[in-house]
């Protein structure tokens, strides 16, 4: 939901491209897609499915030759920027940058045990093929009238988080040197990303004040057992399958850390997602959210809960406020649309201009919501 810095838009991938890269594996002992010795192998109806300024989503059937029969496969092509995204500049000693390998080997993993994932095939890093560094995994057949359970989306979190991550043998993920160390990491990356970054007055002002009022409570949010975390945990990264199951998907920021991160990140993407501008709707679903999570995890979370959700609610809107601070640099990045939002936004107090630019704009409307969230709960 949230774009990032890197990729931008690029071509349609390109086909023949695609096929020689898969003509390469085969010969060179991958059989991961294609055996050895297959031949005619086809790329075909490839459709660009999303596209940001982190990666690009391709679907595309493949199709080849093996021992006489015809073999087709329906796949999903994910490109990645080569840049180093600021969230992972806060990392542990050893700890695996490149996403790709992040979400490859995390899929890897959950798929062992069971837990739903599309499956992966193979990661490519060397650039030279396509022109940056993808991942090739299974298409999934999705229902076409989806809507995302809350029950069933809180349970397969805590499922998640139940799961013991020390032994699922994740290589490129560390565990946090201490008990408070997943909470210092992340408060320091919110900090170094407005060192680095551009607000508005009123919006600084803000996050300041929710910044100081995380330092100031760091001490009491240790985490008593770590576990596999997503990263971004919310609606859009969930599909419903034409069997009826609830797969997670986009584990590119996975990491080991603290559940309750996740658990405020997603609190409030269900809260404005589902209340869609009424708030009474929105708090009823964030409620059912937390209490089916709490229902189904293992441990307690309760008393991390309130400064995890301000941690998740500050990393969306400090990324997209540094976006909006700068016409110039979004238009660049996002085109004319966001370009006039971006002008907009510093007159958004009036009602008029509020109802005409938040029922079409979610990182707008979120901006607004966070102001909302640390003025009533802080009480700033």
């Amino acid at each position: 939901m949230l774009a990032r810095c890197g990729l931008g838009d690029r071509k349609m991938l390109d086909s023949k491209k695609l096929e020689y890269y898969l003509r390469l594996q085969a010969n060179y002992g991958n059989y991961s897609l294609v055996p050895k010795g297959a031949s005619d192998i086809r790329v075909q109806d490839i459709k660009k499915l999303s596209g940001g300024m982190a990666n690009n989503v391709y679907s595309f059937s493949l199709q080849f030759k093996n021992k006489g029969s015809t073999q087709v496969f329906d796949l999903v092509l994910k490109g990645y920027s080569t840049n180093v995204t600021l969230w992972f500049r806060t990392y542990h000693k050893g700890e695996e940058l490149r996403p790709y390998v992040r979400e490859f080997e995390t899929q890897k993993a959950l798929s062992s045990l069971g837990f739903p994932v599309p499956e992966v095939y193979l990661y490519e890093s060397d650039s030279f093929f396509l022109g940056y560094p993808f991942l090739i995994m299974k298409q999934e057949k999705i229902l076409k009238e989806r809507v995302i359970d809350i029950s069933s989306f809180a349970t397969s979190l805590a499922t998640l988080h139940n799961l013991k991550a020390y032994d699922m043998g994740i290589k490129s993920l560390r565990f946090p040197e201490d008990s408070s160390t997943f909470a210092k990491d992340r408060l320091f990356c919110l900090k170094h990303y407005m060192d680095e970054s551009r607000h508005y007055r009123f919006l600084k002002k803000d996050f300041d004040y929710a910044l100081n009022w995380l330092e100031l409570n760091i001490e009491n949010n240790y985490c008593p057992a770590y576990s596999l975390i997503h990263g971004e945990y919310h609606l859009d990264h969930t599909l419903i399958t034409d069997e009826k199951i609830l797969k997670v998907i986009d584990w590119e920021n996975a990491r080991i850390g603290d559940p309750a991160f996740d658990v405020g990140y997603a609190y409030h993407y269900v809260k404005l997602v589902r209340g869609n501008g009424n708030l009474k709707l929105g708090e009823e679903a964030a409620a059912d959210f937390l209490f089916e999570y709490t229902k189904h995890f293992h441990g307690d979370i309760d008393q991390r809960l309130e400064f995890y959700k301000l941690v998740g609610l500050l990393g969306v809107a400090i990324v997209v406020s540094s976006w909006v601070s700068s016409p110039a640099d979004v238009y660049k990045r996002f085109g004319n649309k966001a370009f006039a939002r971006a002008l907009t936004f510093p007159f958004l107090t009036s009602t008029f201009l509020s109802k005409r630019w938040l029922e079409d704009d979610f990182l707008i409307l979120y901006l607004k919501y966070c102001h909302e969230y640390i003025h009533s709960t802080l009480k700033l």
